[in-house]
């Protein structure tokens, strides 16, 4: 073809993709506008201030929000309509539309209650997602784009300090921020099922309902507070060692950072996350069985990291001694963890088999069968403990309830949405379990504890999964609807639902967290008393008061749908840059995902391992891909 026709026919196809682009990126602007609650609460508040509380001026505000909008999803489909890696191309679409689906169907929830509604609107639904499919790839491109990296970036210039001095650098400054936080909220943040387990120290009477290692920690300090004359005293020493545990946990993994000399601004500002974001300072005070539980998710993922992606042979015996303990508290401080450890061990065990190591199949076995050891070692070792611990305190099995939240809500929700749609001679059979008496009532689509607590499950166990099933085969939409519903915030970035499930406002304490002081009997109270009256106001109104829902972007750092997602993007750069070693120490937390889909509702300290994990695996990832093919184990 003459150079002249090549020229034209180039020019044409330019023309053509800006056409495409310009088109695509008014309709995702558009699409972006009708479905965000973000946009209208933004334009809510703002409209409150000064000129903005002219109507003409909030109109104006929104056409510069749209043209502006318009402007950058143009650039962003335009530079990925253009791009020559089919690849990458590929990869991008792939997450692309996964993030595209999610946003459609949680806005179709929050504003239908289905994501199935006429045969127009599903269609409807699904040209969104399309459309919106194309700018979430060109976003994905550009996370996923290999970066070449600047002379000298990566390495650490100046004095080098001796690691000791480093996590004692970075503890104290974790601890000290947290300080007055605690002075703050003292003697702790007594909350959640804190008095449930306490109450089962005061009895004696123990269940495996609650992790019954963490019973007896948080009942250690409840006895200390009973020795010295103050439980709320004995409350303020577990504040303070909880405090140290996290604060020494977050710094092992900034020192780690150090060493491997990842970028200062990424370590300052991990610090920074770790030191000052409300949700890490509360819950360091919290009673939860989640903060410690995530410390060791952390250290145990880091570990596997180090495993995987620094070291060629085996772990040292301090190392190995410690992922094994890291694994045996990861499984008794919660009981849902087991599933999840044992599905991720087969994938972990065949990416060692097949990437760790160079240098031979001889290293490469050593590594995976350490791991595999270790991993073995660790459940036989949990099993013993497990079965010791409930030996000692004679402690009876919890409910199976816990395992059918998402099973009674979707019966509670067929009944509700489709009671006369629903066969007699089945409504009669799920009278039986789910009765009408208080179902209707009782029925919150994004937490399963108030059907889960009055079901009746215990006569006819097989009865009740035969009518689930049969009644899920007739009803199949419902149940998806109910699915998604129980846990959209996991999924869905602009979920407010998990935020308000007990409740808001600084009263009662309940909002994004926890934060009220659960009764306890008398003589046995825990009594707040704050020294920093003015902090704990301001904190309540983040955390109870959910007002960092009014700040635009960072607002979606709270969400925890945000950290899947950011685990997400750690995936899909790990596989497009064919780093997939680096994929093995987030198998656990990808399986451990899995398992919160099917809990009773969503809440951030249930998604509090992903909080403060996700953003130390990826500062490793950062550095680690900035390194030349030679230095990396594929």
């Amino acid at each position: 073809m003459p150079m002249e026709k090549r020229l034209s026919a180039s020019g044409s196809k330019k023309i053509i993709i800006n056409g495409i682009s310009l088109l695509l990126a008014v309709i995702d602007i558009t699409l972006v506008v009708n479905r965000s609650r973000f946009f209208y609460e933004m334009l809510i508040a703002v409209s409150g201030y000064g000129i903005f509380q002219s109507p003409k001026m909030v109109l104006l505000l929104m056409a510069v929000f749209w043209l502006t909008g318009a402007f950058v999803f143009y650039k962003l489909i335009d530079r990925l309509l253009c791009e020559k890696d089919k690849r990458l191309i590929r990869h991008a679409c792939f997450w692309g539309i996964l993030l595209a689906a999610s946003y459609v169907a949680g806005s179709d929830l929050r504003a239908q209650e289905t994501i199935f509604l006429s045969a127009g609107r599903v269609f409807g639904s699904l040209m969104a997602t399309a459309c919106l499919s194309v700018a979430a790839a060109s976003c994905v491109a550009l996370i996923l784009k290999d970066k070449k990296p600047a002379s000298g970036q990566g390495k650490i210039s100046g004095k080098r300090y001796p690691l000791w001095q480093t996590w004692l650098f970075y503890g104290t400054v974790i601890f000290l921020c947290w300080l007055p936080v605690f002075l703050a909220y003292y003697p702790s943040v007594f909350a959640y099922d804190a008095e449930g387990q306490l109450y089962q120290v005061i009895a004696g009477d123990y269940s495996t309902h609650h992790p019954l290692l963490h019973t007896l920690f948080l009942g250690a300090f409840f006895r200390l507070g009973g020795m010295i004359g103050s439980y709320s005293a004995g409350m303020a020493v577990h504040s303070i060692v909880q405090m140290l545990l996290m604060a020494g946990a977050f710094a092992l993994v900034l020192t780690y950072l150090y060493e491997k000399e990842t970028a200062r601004w990424q370590r300052l500002l991990l610090l920074a996350f770790y030191a000052l974001f409300p949700t890490n300072s509360v819950l360091a005070l919290s009673t939860t069985k989640d903060v410690l539980f995530s410390a060791f998710v952390l250290l145990y993922t880091m570990t596997l990291y180090h495993m995987a992606c620094d070291r060629k042979e085996w772990m040292e015996p301090k190392q190995a001694a410690a992922c094994v303990i890291l694994s045996i508290l990861m499984l008794l401080f919660r009981n849902n963890t087991v599933y999840a450890f044992l599905v991720s061990i087969p994938f972990v065990y065949a990416g060692c088999r097949k990437w760790c190591g160079r240098g031979g199949d001889g290293k490469q076995a050593g590594v995976s069968k350490q791991y595999l050891l270790l991993s073995l070692t660790a459940l036989l070792c949990f099993a013993v403990c497990s079965t010791g611990l409930r030996m000692a305190t004679h402690a009876h099995s919890g409910s199976p309830r816990e395992m059918l939240s998402v099973p009674l809500q979707q019966m509670a929700r067929t009944r509700v949405m489709e009671e006369q749609q629903i066969e007699p001679a089945l409504r009669q059979e799920l009278e039986k379990y789910i009765p009408s008496e208080w179902v209707f009532a009782a029925y919150d689509p994004h937490l399963a504890d108030p059907v889960k607590s009055r079901a009746v499950i215990h006569d006819d166990p097989v009865g009740l999964i035969k009518t689930w099933v049969q009644l899920g085969i007739q009803h199949p939409a419902v149940y998806i609807d109910a699915f998604l519903d129980n846990g959209v915030g996991y999924w869905y970035l602009e979920d407010i639902s998990h935020a308000q499930i007990y409740g808001i406002g600084t009263a009662n304490g309940f909002g994004y967290l926890s934060t009220d002081n659960r009764t306890m009997p008398a003589g046995c109270e825990i009594v707040p008393r704050s020294y920093l009256p003015g902090l704990r106001g301001l904190m309540e109104k983040i955390v109870s008061d959910n007002e960092y829902q009014r700040i635009p972007v960072l607002r979606i750092v709270f969400a925890p749908a945000f950290y899947w997602w950011m685990l997400c993007m750690y995936i899909a750069v790990a596989v497009y840059r064919r780093k997939y070693v680096m994929v093995l120490p987030v198998c656990f937390l990808t399986a451990y995902y899995f398992t919160l889909l099917l809990s009773p509702t969503v809440l951030i300290r249930y998604m509090y391992p992903f909080v403060v994990t996700v953003p130390a695996i990826c500062c490793c990832m950062s550095r680690d891909c900035l390194k030349n093919d030679s230095e990396n184990i594929q």
